[in-house]
């Protein structure tokens, strides 16, 4: 018989060769997986970064809608003679270039309108301790209310007199108001008007709101953390909450309307944005001066000042702008500077604000602020807000 072909298997040395390759096969493929990895994290990361601001953004638009209800002329507030502004901008506060928002606004979630000041046998020189209201349910003791009364028969640029007191207690219908600050005072001077004056008309024109408060800032203690705060008694309290880490700067820009102002901005033109005299855009401290609070003199007592609207432009829109950065390092080239948030050519006069970019690359971290050092990937967003309840249209 033909004996059969003997089978014959790998070599020591084939066998070698396809372990290598396989070897090399295998660490391809898992190079590239890893890169594909890591880049899906740092893209991951990125787009978290989107979201924050999101977040972030969608807080502060909702403060600013509101911002005004019922009292844009204005209000009063315990321990100080000065009508202040529903919305107040402060330019750079802490020093190191964030800036801070503050808001108020009436609540309409609790509401109640007046029966009476100090019941029935108030009398004009009596301190304002109480208000009769027709229902109490929707106060508790430690709200903070704003009293609104229309007016009747005055100039029609003052629309409202609103006066901010504590709730100190309830009884019934009865909200008794607290004497202390911040919120109060011994006599509660700053509703005198609202209580007693008569060409305001009868005390059922008077409705009770709870204060919406809010104020944003990146917190000055914690720069390394890069913190954004929220106070929700509008900052007048040192109550900050954290909202956030990785918020590394606050800009704001402003729109102002000056087309009845007579002593502000009327007539100037600032070659801002929209090349329109009576519309201007300020982004730098000017913002500070136009919201800070009118302080009566001795020419003009508080209450005669009126309204903002009488003395400087109106404020009608807001943009805000958030920069955000990633908390650890990514596998992604980091950011080679801060974003760019104000325009060159007019910088106190854009809507992004006046904060320069700030180089990240080739320096030290010892030489950077502490809230840019690290390896970081930056992103900014902006949003506007047209603030509709201040009492004049777009």
């Amino acid at each position: 018989m033909r004996a059969g072909r003997a089978e014959r298997g790998f070599t020591l040395v084939e066998l070698m060769v396809s372990l290598v390759i396989s070897g090399i096969v295998l660490g391809l493929v898992l190079e590239i997986w890893g890169r594909m990895s890591l880049a899906y994290r740092g893209q991951q990361s990125v787009a978290e970064l989107q979201q924050i601001l999101a977040a972030g953004h969608a807080m502060i638009e909702a403060d600013l809608r509101q911002a005004g209800f019922q009292l844009p002329d204005g209000f009063f507030r315990a321990g100080d003679d000065a009508l202040h502004q529903p919305v107040e901008i402060v330019d750079d506060a802490d020093g190191f270039g964030p800036d801070q928002l503050r808001t108020f606004a009436a609540d309409a979630s609790a509401v109640a309108r007046v029966q009476d000041f100090n019941g029935l046998a108030d009398d004009a020189g009596d301190a304002f301790t109480m208000v009769v209201v027709d229902s109490a349910a929707d106060f508790a003791p430690g709200d903070v209310a704003v009293i609104v009364k229309a007016q009747d028969g005055l100039p029609t640029e003052i629309a409202f007199y609103p006066c901010v007191v504590a709730i100190q207690g309830v009884s019934g219908n009865e909200l008794m108001l607290a004497t202390t600050p911040p919120w109060g005072t011994a006599n509660n001077d700053q509703c005198d008007e609202v209580r007693t004056n008569p060409a305001l008309g009868p005390d059922r024109r008077a409705m009770v709101y709870r204060l919406r408060a809010r104020a944003y800032r990146i917190d000055p203690a914690r720069r390394d953390l890069a913190v954004l705060q929220m106070s929700p008694t509008g900052g007048v309290v040192d109550d900050w909450q954290d909202l956030g880490v990785g918020f590394t700067d606050l800009q704001i820009a402003s729109r102002w309307d000056d087309t009845d102002d007579d002593e502000g901005l009327a007539g100037v033109d600032t070659a801002d944005l929209d090349a329109d005299p009576t519309r201007e855009w300020w982004s730098d401290a000017t913002q500070t001066a136009l919201t800070g609070p009118l302080a009566a003199t001795t020419t003009v007592p508080p209450l005669a000042v009126g309204s903002f609207d009488m003395l400087r432009p109106r404020l009608v829109a807001v943009r805000v702008t958030l920069v955000v950065r990633t908390h650890a390092k990514v596998d992604l080239a980091p950011s080679a500077r801060t974003p760019v948030l104000v325009d060159a050519a007019r910088p106190a006069n854009n809507d992004l604000g006046n904060r320069d970019a700030v180089q990240l690359e080739g320096v030290s971290d010892a030489l950077r602020p502490e809230e840019l050092r690290g390896a970081h990937v930056y992103r900014y967003a902006t949003v506007g807000t047209d603030l509709r309840n201040m009492g004049i249209g777009l």
